[in-house]
């Protein structure tokens, strides 16, 4: 699921305050890359003297709030090849898995005391070396 961003579109509206929710299911994964694709969620790795990081910003796939992630890794999710149920599928690019949670700077309701963010989470798969 790893793509070049393009244009713009496909958020949740920012005036919706959605009810806070710990979540990591499948769904905002999927409307994290769609919205890579239509270039509203921007994602981009670094790899600077051989420390490999990443940046993710745009809106929230669940909440719409605009989000700036970034992180350091030490592990990239390419490699000899990957092992799918008992098979080796062959490298192709090599490519950073980022799990993002959500880290808009808003208190949504039902979010425990102290917590901002509507509490999702989800991933995305950068190409290394390119903007996504």
């Amino acid at each position: 699921m790893a793509v070049e961003s393009r244009s713009p579109g496909g958020a949740a509206p920012v005036g919706d305050l959605t009810p806070y929710a710990s979540t990591a299911a499948y769904e905002w994964t999927e409307r994290a890359y769609r919205m890579l694709v239509e270039g509203q969620l921007q994602a981009r790795s670094y790899d600077t003297d051989r420390v490999l990081s990443s940046h993710v910003w745009g809106p929230c796939p669940r909440c719409g709030h605009l989000l700036d992630h970034r992180q350091v890794h030490t592990a990239v999710a390419a490699g000899p090849g990957r092992q799918t149920g008992g098979r080796i599928i062959p490298p192709t690019t090599p490519t950073l898995l980022v799990d993002v949670p959500c880290g808009c700077r808003h208190t949504h309701p039902d979010a425990p005391d102290g917590t901002l963010g509507c509490g999702v989470s989800f991933r995305i798969e950068i190409i290394l070396g390119s903007a996504s």
